[in-house]
């Protein structure tokens, strides 16, 4: 039964996302469950990954040049990333809708450069409210570009990121090799942003379930959500326990 005034919710996957969206939610009033098919949180895409808290890598792909940069990806096979050449509606639906993106490039990064700033402040006030200590570095964030044709398409996205409001300066080849004297080789220049960070998503994560669980939200691990359906009163969830069985040894 939920609290009074309260509304309950249902939260399927106990990520990075599903549990800043729990605790959000728990903070507000609500009755929150959470459901993963995993035994504990964090234990898929949240388990690890490059660790950058990072409103500087906020432009948005929808350009002409990226579409020229699959193209190329789809015939060389070092590519960072492939596209499955196979027709199908949903793919042809996804590169139009791809495309017709483009020309809203300029403001839809600006805007996505302001959610990233306000998300980094969310994160951080999420992270001192419940003492969660998550190896953070805040050392900011250096791009490097070995041309000058990459710097100055990296600066007009800069120009950009500032109408986002987001501090990012240009750095020389000195001052690039004094923030990361780890750094071999020649350099054109790069780009620097003193305000993003790093840090583990894993320890982060697992350390908001535990603060969410303090804050009465019930967590159901081991629990996989088969299906979903809407219903009068509300949503119908369909579940089944992944705990492997025990089986008793043999006498």
């Amino acid at each position: 039964m939920s609290r009074s005034g309260s509304e309950t919710a249902a939260v399927i996957g106990a990520g990075i996302t599903g549990i800043t969206t729990a605790y959000n939610l728990a903070r507000h009033g609500h009755d929150v469950t959470v459901f993963d098919r995993h035994p504990y949180a964090a234990m898929e895409t949240s388990f690890a990954n490059g660790g950058q808290l990072s409103a500087s890598n906020a432009e948005v792909w929808n350009s002409w040049g990226t579409v020229l940069k699959g193209l190329k990806w789809m015939v060389s096979p070092g590519a960072p990333l492939l596209v499955n050449p196979r027709p199908s509606w949903h793919m042809l639906s996804w590169m139009a809708q791809f495309v017709a993106a483009i020309p809203r490039h300029e403001d839809n990064t600006i805007t996505t450069a302001r959610l990233a700033i306000e998300a980094r402040g969310h994160l951080r006030r999420m992270a001192a409210e419940e003492g969660i200590d998550f190896d953070a570095e805040n050392r900011g964030i250096l791009h490097f570009y070995a041309t000058r044709k990459e710097f100055e398409a990296a600066a007009r996205v800069t120009a950009l990121l500032a109408k986002g409001g987001l501090e990012r300066r240009a750095v020389t080849p000195a001052e690039i090799r004094s923030i990361e004297p780890a750094l071999q080789g020649e350099t054109y220049g790069g780009l620097y942003t003193p305000s993003d960070f790093i840090g583990d998503i894993h320890k982060f994560t697992n350390g908001l379930a535990l603060a969410c669980a303090r804050r009465g939200v019930a967590m159901r691990f081991s629990t996989e959500v088969l299906s979903a359906e809407a219903d009068e009163p509300g949503v119908a969830l369909v579940v089944r326990s992944t705990e492997p069985r025990l089986m008793a040894e043999a006498a």
